[in-house]
């Protein structure tokens, strides 16, 4: 049997990751030979310790990895060069370090608030085996913010039938107002036509060719990587599908909603809102340990050996937090004496 390894950004919400992780398991469990989860530098509201959560209910399941980037990757537009030649750089770009070490042909990549209902992964398998062009399946595009899908010209099923010409993208991306429009309109005047500005691979449920990866992409290839934001985009994601289309690529559209939910425990519906705001973040984890205590039997809960090597990892990071916090503010004061 075929097996893919799978890849999952630890950035909080320890339920909710548990929960990702035993779901897919449950339904697609015997495609899978190992997760590899990155473990942020930086995480919301200084929880550093409630990673061990993960750890200690995944770890008796299913082999882990896991990698701890040296600085967080905060979506800002990467140094090309420094990518190519500064691993520690490049490996802080998301889902980076598993497609340069999965040890199988295909990488499962996942958003940390996902509930799977049926099996994505052995169905995205045989498009593989079938086409060895086949580089990468998953959602396509970001349609909610393309205003040829709200012109009702395209989607993701099919992005590559509708190739507009340069002139009739941007008439319509003048025509209806989204939340990148100013980017996007850059983007097709200068020349980036198909695909379109805001089309892309979604990260929060897809499924890459690792080979294919490693022979296309930085460090070895030339293309940016799939995790990151570059000069000529519009978000994340978006410049490394451009290029692997333009190259003959194929990737295949998959309807999330019939596999999977997304942020299903998100009162507002959103998982990126939780990180901005403390309230929603303590909610929505609550109605994730619910749901894992209902569904699964487990809560979770540390071991005293566990619990207190979880507490000095908090208190470690939070005081780097703090120390990190203190620079701005005294170069700030050194400026003023000097003055």
């Amino acid at each position: 049997m075929q097996k893919v390894d799978v890849n999952v950004i630890y950035y909080g919400k320890p339920y909710q990751t548990i929960i990702s992780i035993l779901s897919l398991l449950k339904v697609s469990g015997q495609y899978i030979n190992s997760v590899y989860i990155t473990v942020e530098n930086k995480q919301p509201f200084g929880h550093y310790g409630d990673v061990f959560k993960v750890i200690k209910a995944i770890e008796p399941v299913i082999p882990i990895h896991l990698y701890y980037p040296k600085s967080f990757y905060n979506l800002e537009i990467l140094d090309y060069d420094r990518v190519k030649n500064d691993a520690d750089y490049r490996w802080t770009v998301p889902y980076q370090y598993a497609l340069e070490h999965a040890q199988m042909k295909w990488l499962f990549i996942m958003h940390n608030d996902m509930v799977f209902h049926k099996d994505m992964i052995g169905d995205m398998l045989p498009l593989f085996l079938k086409d060895e062009k086949t580089a990468g399946t998953g959602s396509i595009g970001q349609c909610w913010s393309c205003p040829a899908n709200k012109a009702q010209l395209c989607g993701g099923h099919v992005f590559m039938k509708y190739i507009p010409s340069a002139e009739e993208a941007i008439a319509v991306h003048e025509q209806y107002e989204t939340p990148r429009q100013k980017r996007d309109l850059e983007i097709l005047h200068s020349g980036r036509i198909h695909p379109l500005p805001e089309c892309r691979l979604n990260e929060y449920a897809c499924m890459i060719n690792v080979a294919t990866y490693r022979k296309t992409t930085l460090p070895l290839g030339e293309n940016g990587c799939f995790g990151g934001n570059w000069e000529f985009t519009a978000d994340l994601g978006t410049g490394w599908f451009h290029q692997m289309v333009n190259q003959g690529h194929k990737f295949s559209h998959f309807v999330l909603e019939e596999y999977a939910k997304h942020s299903s425990f998100n009162p507002i519906g959103q998982g990126i809102m939780a990180y901005s705001n403390q309230d929603n973040y303590i909610l929505s984890e609550k109605n994730a340990l619910q749901y894992l205590v209902d569904n699964y039997k487990i809560d979770a809960s540390l071991d005293f050996k566990t619990s207190v090597t979880a507490g000095l990892r908090e208190r470690k990071y939070r005081f780097r937090d703090f120390k990190r916090s203190l620079i701005p503010t005294a170069k700030r004061i050194a400026k003023s004496i000097v003055r």
